[in-house]
């Protein structure tokens, strides 16, 4: 694929000299006269390389680039500084500090200019090969195991487990074992991909963290002040698109029971030496993974632990009783939520 180079410089005849030098050796050129243009430009074309003159009057070079790296909304791109100065190691490392990759001297001599293109646009792809694979890696682990991944990347360890409150929900699609003996496997994967895509959109929405996928069920955690709250909302939202679905009209339609619980738990790095998962772990999820178990078709139920954290302005919910549950060797009172704010 033919790649994209901008060119920046305010005046045209240098801009036709790089234009001149690269065509020929088959990247195609863009032009802008300056910085403002060059940032609409870029937007725009989404180059896979700059060439940046650093003196232009209005906007400077390395405000540019500043501005460049500040935009969340533009991917990596490689910024070589073009400049007719002196440079000294102060101006060299104030421009490699706000995010420029290389500097070249003009006038430039086309083949180290060449070389550094190519170096520069070496690590571009690199770099969009690690954002495709981090990107794909998301789909199928964990945000928590994802980030894990990052810091014993950056830093070279592993990080700590720790003991944490908080806020496990669980989605289980009622009768989804029954169904699926009878059902085309194709259909099964079908079916159960729009199920749960719909509750990771909403876990999301309600700042939830998907822990696991396991079948046809749905483990997220919640964290911070507003986690029950959230959590709460969330599975008010998890029946909200699921009914609003048309799928809700047809004869095979389940629908989901949900069951939350909020207290203490180890949240941390298990497994083996060649396969981890980051993950939480503790009675706070079997209780919530019980109450998951219990919860009729569309029922939220949580525990009182969970209803504690709600203002009471916020909620409207029921005791349903206390509930032995396995694995407890008491019963639990348990609550069913009827509607959240």
């Amino acid at each position: 694929m033919t790649k994209v180079i901008l060119a920046v410089d305010d005046e045209p005849i240098n801009l036709r000299l790089l234009e001149a030098v690269l065509v020929s050796k088959g990247y195609r050129i863009e032009k802008a006269l300056g910085g403002r243009e060059a940032l609409d430009k870029i937007e725009s074309v989404n180059p896979d390389l700059v060439l940046l003159d650093v003196m232009m009057p209005g906007m400077s070079g390395l405000e540019v680039c500043e501005e460049i790296r500040s935009r969340s909304s533009i991917p990596y791109i490689p910024i070589i500084f073009l400049t007719a100065m002196q440079l000294d190691q102060e101006d060299v490392i104030r421009g490699l500090d706000i995010g420029g990759d290389d500097y070249i001297r003009k006038p430039f001599d086309e083949l180290e200019l060449l070389s550094r293109i190519r170096a520069a646009l070496r690590v571009k792809e690199l770099n969009d090969e690690l954002s495709k694979t981090k990107a794909e890696l998301a789909r199928y682990v964990s945000l928590s195991t994802l980030k894990m991944v990052e810091k014993i990347t950056s830093e070279g360890e592993v990080p700590s487990g720790k003991t944490t409150d908080v806020t496990v929900l669980f989605s289980d699609i009622r009768g989804f074992t029954h169904l699926a003996a009878s059902m085309d496997p194709s259909k099964v994967f079908e079916m159960l991909n729009l199920y749960l895509s719909k509750q990771i959109r909403v876990v999301e929405q309600y700042h939830g963290i998907v822990d696991k996928l396991t079948g046809d069920e749905v483990m997220a955690v919640f964290e911070g002040p507003e986690m029950a709250l959230n959590a709460l909302r969330c599975s008010q939202g998890i029946v909200k698109a699921l009914c609003d679905s048309e799928l809700c009209l047809k004869t095979e339609w389940i629908g989901v029971g949900i069951g939350i619980n909020t207290g203490p738990a180890y949240v941390g790095s298990i497994g083996s030496e060649t396969m981890k998962d980051y993950t939480v772990v503790g009675n706070t999820v079997n209780v919530a993974a019980r109450l998951c178990g219990i919860a009729k078709k569309f029922q939220v139920v949580f525990t009182e632990t969970t209803g504690n954290l709600i203002k009471p302005r916020h909620a409207m919910y029921s005791s349903i009783g206390r509930i032995p549950l396995k694995g407890l060797r008491m019963p639990v009172e348990v609550f069913e939520l009827e509607h959240i704010d």
